[in-house]
């Protein structure tokens, strides 16, 4: 295992080239970890990734082209349509959504908040992180970055798009923070970087998957401009979490393992004899059939490696 620091990145990195390792590094109860992230009580969050280049950003800043929203008041408001076009399908359809109630609704849907359309940095208040927690798990872009407390879960969700688009070439990585020490990336009398554990009642995945959300406040003024940048992906001027991490000067708190594709197989297995599997992860019907799904995929991976070799 060859690990590599990044300061300026805000992480440090470790490549494996072999299955036994990763799993001894992953392994649940997070023991072997301690060496690199130097924890005192295993409070770690886990995010896993298909691609080993792909940055920690979230959908909104990737899926937002510079024709939608040119300035961060924009941006905010874009998100905002769309948690208000999702609650207006959710009454269509009969689904109860979080925190709601005519209060909430004459307060916080009906117009976006002006205190956030003259400051967007104060986009989102507290009063909708339920709602966009809810929205998220079903699909809808918006700035939180999922994470998890069992490092399988996110083995999972990174190796079942492996095999699901059949990406035999390059390497997945399971990102993993250590955030015992996230005080260090606030200031004083600001918070840079919130993790967000909402009620899990009415979003049973989030169970299921052990999962929370980090938020990352933006440095910006109405006018800050939104550039979207084609080679990235994503808009240019957002702060990352490991942006933050970067700027503080804290990177040995960011851990990126990253592991060859080949072994993305294994890692199902490794995952699915500890009962990690899409049946749990998805509760009801639709656990069961991406259940099957992952099969035929997984399936369709091993005899494209065979193939191969």
């Amino acid at each position: 295992m060859k690990k590599v620091d990044y300061p300026e990145r805000g992480y440090f990195e470790i490549n494996i080239d072999h299955i036994d390792n990763f799993i001894e590094l992953i392994r649940p109860d997070k023991e072997n970890l301690r060496q690199y992230l130097n924890y005192a009580n295993k409070k770690l969050l886990f995010r896993g990734q298909e691609n080993s280049e792909w940055e920690l950003t979230p959908n909104l800043f990737r899926s937002i082209p510079h024709f939608i929203a040119r300035k961060f008041d924009g941006l905010a408001f874009v998100e905002w349509t769309y948690l208000h076009s999702f609650v207006k399908a959710c009454d269509l359809n009969g689904v109860q959504i979080p925190y709601d109630s005519m209060i909430f609704r004459n307060n916080f849907l009906n117009e976006f908040p002006n205190s956030c359309a003259l400051a967007p940095a104060k986009w989102p208040l507290s009063e909708y992180y339920e709602l966009l927690s809810f929205a998220q798990h079903y699909g809808i872009s918006t700035q939180l970055l999922d994470w998890s407390y069992q490092p399988l879960v996110a083995c999972y969700f990174a190796a079942s798009n492996v095999v699901k688009n059949n990406n035999i070439e390059g390497d997945f990585s399971i990102w993993c923070m250590d955030i015992e020490k996230i005080n260090l990336l606030n200031d004083f009398e600001k918070k840079n970087i919130e993790i967000i554990d909402v009620p899990k009642s009415l979003n049973q995945n989030i169970s299921s998957q052990q999962g929370c959300f980090t938020l990352v406040r933006q440095d910006v003024t109405r006018d800050s401009k939104c550039t979207f940048c084609d080679e990235k992906k994503r808009i240019k001027e957002v702060t990352l979490v490991n942006d933050l991490v970067a700027k503080k000067e804290q990177h040995t708190m960011l851990l990126k393992i990253n592991l060859p594709n080949k072994f993305a197989s294994d890692v199902l297995n490794f995952c699915d004899a500890y009962s990690i599997n899409a049946t749990t992860i998805f509760r009801g019907v639709t656990g069961a059939s991406q259940h099957v799904k992952d099969q035929i995929n997984k399936n369709k991976f091993d005899d494209c490696l065979r193939s191969r070799n």
